[in-house]
C-alpha cells in the first residue's frame, strides 16, 4: 500500500465527507519522508546535520547585518530561518485563537490553522484539493473575478452562478436552487463581506444560509472566504466569519467546509502573503492526514510560508489587546469613508444609476441603466475626469473601493460619476 493510500484509508474511516470530495490530486497528496520530513524528526537532535539553511550550529540564524538592522525588533528566529511548511506554531495558535474570540468564543469543529502564501493560495490549495473537472463550482454573480482564474481555469471545473441579490438582501433562494441542480459534486463559495458588492448578511441570513447547506445531502464542499472578515459598518449586521455557523450546522461526516483567512486585510498587511486554510475536521488522526496533504502541496509549489511576514504577525498576535484597538480605530477611519459615500450615493437623483445595498469591506456597486456600458463609462471617467473605477459588466456595474480614498475625494467622484452618466 502507497502513502497515499494509507493516508485516503484513514480519511475513508475518520473522515467520511472529505475522502469522497478529494479531486485526484487530493487522493494523490502525500509527504514525502524527505528532507523536511526527516528534518522534522531530528529537530531535537543534540548534533543536527539536517536542513540546508546556515545557522551559528545552536539553531540560530547568522543573517547579514545589514539585513537584521532593518528587521528591527523582529524575531530573528522566525524570520531568518525556513517556516515549517504550515507555519510556525505559535502563529498557528496565536491565529486560531483570534479566530474564535471574534466569533465570541465559537465551539464549532476547526482543525489547526495551516498557513498558507496568502489568501488566494488558501483558496488554490482547496481547489487542488477539492476541485476537478468533474465537480461543479457555485458562485453569486458578481463574485470576485479572481474565482474564475483560481476554480475554474486552473482546474477545468463547471461553474454556476445565481444573482447575488433578491431584493435588498442575500439572494438565499438562488443559492438553494443552484445547488439542487448540481448533479454530483458541488463545491459553494461564500465570501462575505462582499467583493465586490460591499455586502454583509443579517446574523438570520446567516442562519438560514447554514441551514439551507446543511439540509443538502452532499457530496458538498463548502468555501468560505473570509477576506473581509470583521469589516462591518452597520449594526445588526455578521461581523465576523459565517464558517462558524455553518460548521456548527452540517454533518460533519456529510459536509466539508472550508475557513480561508489571512493577514491581507484582517490586519493591514497587503503584501505579507500569509493566509490560513483550515477545515471542520472533528478527528485527530483525519486532522494529521489532512496536514499530511496540506504539507505535500505546498512542498510541491512553494515550498513554505515567508518568515519575515511571519515575524511581523508574530509581534502583532503576542499584543492581542493592542492589536484590536489598532484595527478597530483604522476600521473607524474607514467608516468615516463609508459613510461619506454612502449619504453621497443616497443623495443621487439620476434615474440612470442605481447603488446596489452595501454595508461593509472596502467597496460599493453602483448598477447602470440599461444601454450603458460601464467599460465606457469607466474610460471616460478616466479620460476626462481622471477618476478611476472598476467596471462590473456581468452585472452592468461600476465598483468605486472608499478604501483608498478620501471622504473628500468620495463625493469628487460621486459627482463626476453622476455628471458623466448624465451626458452619456
Amino acid at each position: 500500500m502507497s502513502e497515499a493510500d494509507r493516508l485516503n484509508a484513514i480519511l475513508a474511516s475518520r473522515a467520511p465527507a472529505l475522502a469522497r470530495t478529494l479531486s485526484p490530486l487530493g487522493r494523490a497528496l502525500a509527504f514525502p519522508r524527505g528532507i523536511p520530513f526527516q528534518a522534522g524528526e531530528a529537530r531535537k537532535a543534540r548534533l543536527n546535520g539536517t536542513i540546508g539553511q546556515v545557522t551559528d550550529g545552536a539553531g540560530n540564524p547568522l543573517p547579514l547585518p545589514v539585513l537584521a538592522e532593518a528587521a528591527g525588533g523582529l524575531d530573528p528566529k522566525v524570520s531568518f530561518l525556513y517556516a515549517p511548511q504550515p507555519g510556525h506554531p505559535e502563529v498557528r495558535e496565536l491565529w486560531a485563537a483570534r479566530q474564535r474570540g471574534l466569533a465570541g468564543g465559537a465551539t464549532a469543529p476547526c482543525t489547526l490553522p495551516f498557513a498558507t502564501h496568502g489568501l488566494t493560495h488558501g483558496l488554490a490549495m482547496a481547489a487542488d484539493l477539492f476541485v476537478d473537472a468533474d465537480t461543479t463550482v457555485i458562485v453569486p454573480e458578481p463574485s470576485w473575478e479572481n474565482y474564475e482564474l483560481v476554480f475554474t481555469l486552473r482546474t477545468g471545473a463547471r461553474t454556476a452562478s445565481y444573482a447575488f441579490f433578491d431584493g435588498e438582501g442575500f439572494n438565499l433562494d438562488g443559492l438553494s436552487r443552484t445547488l439542487e441542480g448540481v448533479q454530483g459534486k458541488a463545491v459553494v463559495v461564500l465570501n462575505f463581506p462582499s467583493n465586490p458588492t460591499g455586502y454583509a448578511p443579517t446574523p438570520a441570513e446567516a442562519d438560514a444560509i447554514a441551514a439551507r447547506l446543511a439540509a443538502h445531502t452532499g457530496p458538498l464542499v463548502v468555501i468560505v472566504d473570509d477576506a473581509y472578515q470583521g469589516v462591518v459598518f452597520e449594526e445588526g449586521r455578521l461581523d465576523h466569519s459565517l464558517y462558524w455557523r455553518i460548521a456548527a450546522a452540517v454533518d460533519p461526516e456529510r459536509t466539508v467546509v472550508l475557513k480561508v483567512d489571512g493577514a491581507t486585510k484582517e490586519l493591514l498587511l497587503f503584501p505579507s502573503r500569509v493566509g490560513f486554510l483550515a477545515a471542520n475536521l472533528v478527528d485527530a488522526e483525519a486532522e494529521a492526514v489532512w496536514t499530511n496533504k496540506l504539507n505535500a502541496l505546498v512542498r510541491g509549489t512553494l515550498g513554505g510560508p515567508p518568515g519575515p511576514s511571519l515575524a511581523l504577525m508574530l509581534a502583532g498576535l503576542r499584543q492581542p489587546d493592542r492589536l484590536q484597538a489598532e484595527i478597530d480605530a483604522r476600521r473607524e477611519e474607514l467608516a468615516v469613508r463609508y459613510r461619506t459615500l454612502r449619504d453621497a450615493l443616497a443623495a443621487l437623483d439620476n434615474p440612470r444609476l442605481r447603488p446596489w445595498p452595501f454595508n461593509s469591506a472596502y467597496f460599493a456597486l453602483v448598477g447602470l441603466a440599461d444601454g450603458l456600458d460601464p467599460d465606457v463609462i469607466r474610460q471616460r471617467l478616466i479620460a476626462e475626469r481622471s477618476v478611476g473605477l472598476i467596471a462590473i459588466p456581468e452585472v452592468n456595474a461600476l465598483r468605486v473601493a472608499f478604501c483608498s480614498t478620501t471622504p473628500q475625494a468620495l463625493g469628487e467622484i460621486v459627482q463626476h460619476l453622476d455628471e458623466v452618466v448624465a451626458s452619456a
